[in-house]
């Protein structure tokens, strides 16, 4: 699946299932959705649930790490590394 897939894929989740305050305009893939509110710790379990299910993919509980979760582009490198492995 092409990365630009993912990312868009992500990104419309994020902005239409569990920004409490969505943006505008789609956030770029450096933005950072946690420190700026876009995803919160419930969110996040949404978003996890959301991945697991549209890639066929597990999230591991040490993969939850600030750093793969921090931006859109750090989220997509993460499903991108496990589609690349299964």
């Amino acid at each position: 699946m092409p990365y630009e897939d993912v990312t868009r894929r992500l990104t419309e989740f994020i902005m239409d299932e569990v920004a409490s305050r969505p943006p505008e305009a789609a956030p770029a893939a450096d933005f950072p959705i946690i420190e700026a509110g876009l995803l919160d710790s419930l969110g996040l379990f949404k978003l996890i649930a959301f991945i697991e299910e549209q890639y066929s993919v597990s999230i591991a509980p040490d993969d939850i790490q600030f750093e793969n979760f921090a931006t859109i582009g750090a989220i997509t490198a993460l499903v991108e590394g496990k589609l690349g492995a299964s």
